[in-house]
């Protein structure tokens, strides 16, 4: 018997843990630090030409070059003095002032390097307001560019400074900087910093973070953890890096270090749950979660990730009061939304669940991964239209994604529109030759259709890739021992793959042992296929009979020495399956009155799209 039409699976466990799943280690921002003292200068174009040195005219006389150097202790003691971000400036002017009064050549060489150096100060200090802040803020942007002009302008004057260029490297490599010129930086920074480490290992940082090869980008977060092993950014950056290429032991070890380090960090406490839960340590990832919250009780991604923790155990009631407070802290916040609409899901509550839905796509009217759970939970209402409808939006945004098309084929089979299924699976494998769902959802379209030269080569195809799949092996031997095409029937092959089927179901699915009914009787060993006809049935019985009186036309027909026979035809529209040919002998055909069901028209009820 031709096995259910499998879903396109969404295990539960692995929905709940994926959706927003880095929502816990997204770190980086800026606070809106020196901000109003920087406005005055807005005039500043953001990449401006740096300055070039200052050259004093001639001194006059010795009274001159005594002003000068007047003006320069008033500078060295204007630099000692520096409070706040507005100081450095007033040295600045000093040091020009005493250059153009006039120095002796020792003086004016400290006034160059005064000057150069409270430059790269000024740019230290809106570096580490850009790069190194906890918090963001909208005014990142403004500050980087005038920690650029800093920078550009030390550059000019001494370009011999590695911490000059890994601050360039840091600034370029975030969002809107120049990629290209970030990698330059780096790489010159590491040529001249020497032994210093953990610039070396933050120059190494930049270079992975550039980098798109997850192997290259590996190496350079290795050689930065070489550098500096004990740095907790260092170590959370390589964490994460193996976190997102799904290294979730040796994230851990990563995070766990970084921790060492930062013990009241909330958000590295965070990314250790979120390594547990993607390895399924479901006890240690609540911990790492009760910690984070513990230490920032107002964020709302710990809270999320502990949710989906406790769904995956299947606690609802714990899960969906932490996605509510989530969501109180963070009420714009989809993912949250998402997640609670599919615990409801779920737990059967459909109506709750769509109305988070609905929530969603209020603010964004094409997001993927509302439009899948309303395709979802369409479908399983048996409401196919509405599903196909959410499911071809979501084709229509991701038109070369396999699982997409797949999915949507798998709707239109399930709508017993088979020829429109085989058209999106076809497109399915267009983008992957290897699409396994794609080729065993269009077998089985073309099953339905009677096209049994092309449902065996995909069968053919789709067992190369799972030869372990028990729908595979049941369906490629129900074709081998029950096709009407002479040329497919191949008895002896038709049971060794249904013994195999067998044998991995424990003999407990009565479609499969019907299946090792068929192949016997396609040898014409009807002893043999009388006897596991009557265990199909006897399984059928124990499981509560759903295929009861299709198994019993089989064994009939074997009763009266005669193989089975079976092509069925699905009517575009939606009718049931029609049996072209069934039960009859290798030379003669029963009447057509005396024809059982065709295989596709048994299931009392149709079977729902994305079952597990």
């Amino acid at each position: 018997m031709v096995a259910p039409v499998p879903p396109v699976a969404f295990p539960a466990a692995r929905l709940l843990m994926t959706s927003c799943r880095w929502c816990a280690v997204v770190a980086g921002a800026v606070v809106a630090l020196w901000v109003p003292c920087l406005r005055a200068e807005e005039q500043v174009a953001e990449n401006a030409e740096p300055a070039v040195e200052v050259q004093p005219e001639p001194a006059a006389d010795a009274s001159a070059a005594e002003d000068g150097q007047d003006l320069l202790n008033d500078a060295i003691n204007a630099k000692l003095e520096i409070d706040e971000i507005d100081d450095y400036a007033k040295v600045l002017d000093l040091c020009k002032k005493a250059i153009e009064k006039g120095l002796d050549e020792g003086s004016k060489k400290f006034a160059d390097d005064l000057y150069t150096g409270t430059l790269i100060d000024r740019a230290a200090m809106l570096t580490g307001a850009v790069v190194d802040a906890d918090q963001p803020d909208q005014n990142w942007r403004r500050i980087r560019a005038f920690a650029m002009r800093d920078l550009n302008e030390a550059v000019a004057r001494d370009p011999g400074f590695g911490a000059v260029h890994l601050m360039i490297a840091r600034l370029e490599v975030m969002p809107g900087g120049n990629r290209e010129r970030a990698k330059a930086a780096a790489t010159k920074a590491l040529e001249l910093l020497g032994d210093d480490q953990l610039p070396r290992a933050q120059a190494n940082l930049v270079l992975a973070g550039i980098e798109d090869d997850p192997e290259r980008q590996l190496r350079f977060y290795d050689a930065a953890v070489e550098l500096a092993p004990r740095d907790a950014t260092v170590r959370r950056a390589r964490g994460l890096h193996l976190l997102m290429q799904d290294e979730y032991e040796r994230a851990r070890e990563d995070l766990e270090v970084a921790i060492a380090e930062e013990p009241g960090d909330a958000s590295l406490r965070e990314a250790v749950g979120m390594a547990c839960m993607m390895s399924e340590q479901f006890d240690d990832a609540r911990q790492a979660f009760d910690k984070a919250i513990e230490l920032d009780p107002e964020a709302a991604g710990p809270l999320l990730q502990r949710a989906r923790v406790f769904a995956v155990q299947g606690d609802r009631e714990k899960a969906l009061a932490d996605i509510d407070r989530a969501i109180d802290l963070a009420p714009r916040d989809q993912s949250a939304r998402l997640l609670r609409a599919r615990i409801l899901q779920q737990a059967g509550q459909t109506d709750r669940a769509l109305a988070d839905i609905e929530a969603v796509l209020e603010q964004d009217a094409e997001m993927p991964a509302a439009l899948e759970l309303k395709g979802l939970i369409a479908a399983e209402r048996e409401d196919y239209p509405e599903a196909i409808r959410a499911f071809r939006r979501l084709a229509a945004k991701n038109p070369d994604d396999p699982t997409v098309l797949s999915q949507l084929g798998m709707l239109y089979l399930a709508a017993k529109q088979p020829r429109e299924a085989i058209r999106r699976f076809t497109k399915a494998l267009e983008a992957d030759g290897e699409a396994f769902a794609a080729l065993r959802g269009r077998s089985d379209a073309e099953i339905s259709i009677g096209d049994h030269v092309a449902a065996i080569a995909d069968l053919e195809k789709a067992h190369g890739l799972m030869p372990d799949d028990t729908g595979i092996l049941n369906n490629l031997a129900w074709l081998l021992a029950t096709s009407p095409n002479d040329s497919i029937r191949n008895g002896d092959r038709a049971i060794a793959l249904a013994e195999k089927a067998c044998e991995a179901t424990e003999w407990k699915e009565a479609h499969i042992i019907s299946t090792l009914a068929a192949g016997h009787a396609e040898k014409g060993d009807f002893a043999e296929a009388k006897k596991y006809s009557r265990r199909a049935v006897e399984a059928d019985a124990a499981a509560g009979g759903s295929v009861e009186e299709q198994l019993k036309n089989e064994l009939a027909s074997y009763e009266t020495g005669k193989p089975w026979r079976e092509r069925q035809e699905v009517p575009e529209g939606g009718e049931a399956a029609k049996p072209v040919e069934a039960a009859q002998s290798k030379d003669e055909s029963r009447p057509a009155s005396d024809r059982p069901p065709a295989t596709a028209a048994r299931d009392a009820k149709p079977r729902r799209p994305f079952d597990e």
